[in-house]
Formats: C-alpha cells, structure tokens, sequence
C-alpha cells in the first residue's frame, strides 16, 4: 500500500543552547554532527549536535595501560543511556568499541576552553553488554571542576551507598549495563582556567548485596557535555519509524534459513563462500551491521530470540527437558491465532517423532520451536509442523509450503561443525546453499511476492557480530543493494510480524526497526499535469497485480474514494485522475490487492 505521509517534527528551542556528543567508535547509530575522539591519544575540539558548528571546547584524551576490544553492547530500549543516546551514539561501532581497563589502566578526557563563568552538565557510560559480566565495574570521575551535583541513574554506586566512593566519583556495571546507567553530574562548575577532567578506571571496591568488583572494568566510550545547568534535552524515548498495521510490501510466503557461527566479515569476500559472494549478493540486499541480541549466546537463546524477541533467561544450550518454555508469547502461536500456516524443516529428523533430542547432525539446540510446551507436549501438533527438511523440496514443487518457513540445515551443513577433509565449515555451509537455495527461488511460493532471508545465529567465538543478513526477494532492492543500518534479530522478528500482521509486537521487536530499508517501497514519481487532468506514475510495483487508485482531500480514513482500477504489467503504472472537475488540492495512494 502506498500513502503520502506529511510528517512535521520541532526540535525544542532548549537544544539552541550547546550540545556536544562524542562516540569513541562510531557506527550506523552515530550522529554526523558527533566527534570521534578517544584513547590510547587523541584530541579536537567538539561540535554544537543541532548546527555542526566547531566550537572552542577541545577534547584531548590519552590513555594508560588500557586494551582496545571488539566487542560492546548497546542499552536496552527506553532506559536512562537509551533516552540519552540513541541516534547520537552508536556503542556497538567500529572498530574496537571496547575500552578495557585493569587495575592500573586508565583512560582520561581532559576539557579545555569551556567558559569558566557558566555550568555545564555531563552524562557518559560504557555498555561491554555480556550479561555474564556482573563482576566488571568501572570508576568514573570528575576531576578538577570548583563544584558539580551528581544526579546518576539508579543503577550506579555513589558515595550514598559505598563509604569508599568518594563525592565526585561513581561505579557502573558497565560489564553488563544493558540497564543504561550513566555517569551523570550538572552545575559543573569549570576551574578557573576553564578545565575539567573525566576519567575511567577499574573499581576496585566492593558492591553492596553482589559480587566483588572483578578483574576489570571499561572506560567511557560515550559521552554529552551541555552548557546548561542543568540537563535540557530528550527524557522520552524517540519514536520508532511507522510501520504498517497488516503486510510489508505485498510478501506472502517467507523461507529463513539459519547458518551458524561466523562473523560477516569472515563470509563477505571469502574464497570457501563463492555462491554467497557471486551468485547471491549480487541479486539480493544484504545488511552490513547485522547482530545478534547484545551480548547473548550461544546458539539456543538466540534461536528462540527469533521467534519470541526475548530468550527467557536461557544463557546454554541445555535440551528442551531443561529448558522449556511454558510462554505462548512467540511467533507461531500469533500465526496460529491469525489462521497462517507454518512449518519448521530440520535437517535430520524422522517426522515421526517430536524431535526433542539430540541425534547427530541434528541439534535441539537449532529448533527453538520445540522448547515450547505447546509444541514439546502435544505430539500431534509437533509432528505437524516440525517436519524433516527433505519434504520442503516436494512441497515446494506440489506448491504446498506454507506461509511460514524456518529451516534449519544440520550441524555440518550450516557452517557449525567441520568434517573430516572439508578445508572450512563456512565451504560446507556454501555448498548446502548452492544446492539447496535454487529449489526455493525456482518456485512458484518465492516468484508469487515470496522472500527468503539467510542469516547466522550469531558471531564466531561468540562474538556479537556483525554477522550476516541476506534478503532474497522480487520486493527486495536487490541487485547487491547493501545497508549500515543497525540490525538484530529482534529487527527480523519485527519484520516476520509486519509481514503477517500479527500483533502484538513480541518482546524487543516492539523496540526495533524492521528491515523496510532492504525492500522496495511503491512510489509516486513524474508528477505533472496534463488537460484538464493530474498525470503520475507510480513504480516499485508488483507485475500482473489489481491496484486501487485511491484519493483523498482531507487523509481521514473515511475519505479516500477510488477513482481508477488498473493491473500493472510491469512493475510501473502510468496513473490520471479522471474527476473532472479536480479539487483544488488531493492526495493520491495505491493499494495492491492480495
């Protein structure tokens, strides 16, 4: 469906006065108008966020001892670092957005050329983003400044609740901070040489009701400094992109096929991957900053992430005997309320049985459908739906797949386990896919609006990626259209339930962007008029379909009136408005019908 929106946004007058956004390692998420600076050594004056303007307050700031690593998570949806930061900060960027501190590491951010006679207010964090972390808290301090008050997030240890902590210091978890809590002080008050330091160390001292401080901590990768008092600027969380209520550019029938353990950069351009490199990229649009939850693992928590946006406090990969799920909050119990068909293919089961255990090359462990009760406990509904992988080439031929279709190759075909004399898994993961991936764009399933997505479960050595997303489709962009944006599995989830409408939004899908971006969207374009007539074409359409030409004066749901029914014969549409006479002002949408 095609609509002309009129969107109108105002920044409030507050964010005149001057803002400044620093990102150690920049990615998708980092503002334009945020500066980059950051240990071992560096330094530059930063940048009013709102004008771009260089202003006269720099930035030096070295380091001491300290280990730069790749990994990094981001703060969960609407928490204090999430409100602060998202769009201006990207804590998972390039290349190495970790600041690893030991117990004599640090890392400073000396400020220069504020103006001694105004107060200035400063929030900063670090997110490393492991759950299993909860040993690793930071020391943040503000040194040289003639006064300050401290307003940090709940989160964070001060001098109120740890004797050691002196008044202008505080302590972040910052191991795990997926919570958001930030490093927060206003009325600062500069020296009088127009100075104040931030500076990140290891703490050393014990937390209150926890574990001890562990072995090290990370240093501030982000930060905000205002002139202002006090902090002027967003407390809500920012709107998410509209998206609509039922389908997603006329897809019906969606394949996903999951392969396992291998950061992208260790895919794209590899010589053991020559069908993903050659023959599906240069069709397909792919995601570039793809990645699995922050900081989950392994393998199971992540497939059951894809299918319910949450992995229910599963950190292993125990059987379905251990790790079962009573919830129905997941994808195919929505599909079932909504009457949409499904099916899981696994690779290597009878289909006799509801597959819950392990059985070489087949894992448990890479069907999250059978950690449900509801599938696990009724025999008869499993069977039904999780079926062995070497029916979908009959189905796909009889034209009988359903709606839905999670695959799962086994463990030596997915790129997991290396068998004997193959050179690289990733090589029998790209054979599997050679093979297999043809049957599925040679159907009619994929040619009626189908879509095929291949991604990973996550990064090697547990890594958080980014790892591969790969979008097939005669609605995608294709012709290797690629993409920065930030993506997660709860992206693709999202994505799945704009497809079939299902609501309501399964837990962190409700918080992220759908995929939208990789697909092409209808278009009004060559607008002009003509005698006694408005003339437009639309394109990004799908051939041989009905569409409704529809217009409107006012938007209002009741308004639109269709003026013209056409089936496209090409992926254009050469539309006029036939009214005579024509209002002095419409608005125009196209629906495709089913």
């Amino acid at each position: 469906m095609l609509f002309v929106f009129l969107y109108y946004s105002q920044i409030p007058a507050a964010i005149a006065q001057f803002v400044a956004f620093n990102d150690f390692a920049p990615g998708a998420g980092t503002h334009p108008n945020a500066t980059t600076y950051g240990p071992p050594s560096s330094s530059g004056f930063l940048k009013d966020l709102s004008s771009g303007s260089v202003s006269s307050i720099r930035a030096l700031v070295f380091g001491n001892g300290l280990t730069l690593t790749p990994d990094a998570g981001s703060p969960a949806y609407a928490t204090p670092a999430f409100i602060v930061f998202d769009g201006f900060v990207d804590f998972v960027g390039e290349p190495n957005p970790s600041i690893e501190l030991s117990a004599t590491a640090s890392s400073t951010y000396f400020f220069s050329g504020l103006d001694p006679a105004a107060e200035y207010n400063l929030q900063a964090t670090a997110i490393r983003g492991e759950q299993s972390y909860s040993n690793r808290w930071s020391l943040f301090e503000l040194a040289g400044s003639r006064g300050f008050a401290s307003v940090h997030s709940a989160g964070c240890l001060t001098s109120s609740n740890v004797a050691s902590i002196t008044a202008s210091q505080v302590a972040i978890n910052t191991g795990d901070n997926v919570a958001g809590d930030l490093a927060w002080w206003e009325h600062i008050h500069p020296s009088i040489d127009g100075t104040f330091s931030l500076v990140s160390k290891k703490y050393s001292g014990t937390v209150p009701n926890g574990s001890s401080a562990g072995a090290t901590g990370y240093g501030v990768t982000g930060f905000r400094l205002q002139k202002s008092p006090t902090y002027i600027g967003r407390t809500n969380v920012p709107p998410r992109n509209p998206v609509p209520t039922t389908g997603l550019n006329g897809i019906k029938t969606v394949f996903i096929i999951l392969m396992e353990n291998h950061n992208w950069n260790s895919i794209a351009g590899s010589s053991f991957c020559p069908y993903i490199n050659d023959t599906l990229l240069p069709i397909s649009s792919y995601a570039t900053r793809y990645f699995t939850p922050a900081g989950l693992h392994p393998s199971e928590p992540n497939y059951i992430w894809l299918i319910a946006g949450n992995n229910f406090g599963i950190r292993n990969d125990a059987g379905p005997d251990v790790n079962h799920i009573s919830s129905t909050n997941n994808l195919f119990t929505l599909l079932d309320h909504a009457n949409i068909s499904w099916k899981t293919y696994q690779e290597n089961i009878s289909g006799t049985d509801c597959p819950v255990n392990s059985n070489y090359p087949y894992a448990p462990r890479h069907n999250p459908f059978v950690f449900f009760d509801s599938v696990r406990l009724n025999e008869s509904y499993c069977i039904g739906h999780v079926r062995p992988y070497s029916e979908l080439a009959t189905d796909l031929a009889n034209n009988t797949v359903s709606r839905f279709n999670f695959i799962t190759p086994n463990v030596t075909n997915d790129m997991h386990d290396t068998t004997a004399g193959s050179p690289s898994s990733r090589k029998q993961g790209d054979d599997w896919l050679a093979a297999e991936v043809p049957r599925i764009l040679s159907s009619q399933a994929y040619a009626d609006s189908g879509l095929l997505i291949i991604t990973w479960d996550e990064g090697s050595n547990d890594s958080d990626g980014p790892i591969g997303m790969i979008v097939l489709s005669p609605r995608a962009k294709g012709h290797g259209y690629n993409n920065s944006i930030r993506y997660t599995h709860s992206s693709t989830l999202r994505t799945l339930q704009d497809i079939f409408g299902v609501r309501p939004y399964l837990g962190d899908a409700a918080n992220a962007e759908n995929l939208q971006d990789l697909f092409v969207a209808p278009e009004l374009v060559h607008v002009s008029w003509q005698t006694n007539t408005i003339q437009f074409t639309v394109t990004n359409l799908t051939a041989f379909k009905t569409n409704l030409v529809q217009a409107s004066t006012t938007l209002t749901s009741g308004s639109w009136v269709n003026i013209q029914t056409n089936v496209s014969t090409n992926t254009s549409l050469i539309i006029s408005d036939p009214t005579v006479p024509l209002p002095p002002y419409r608005f125009y949408r196209v629906i495709e019908l089913p």
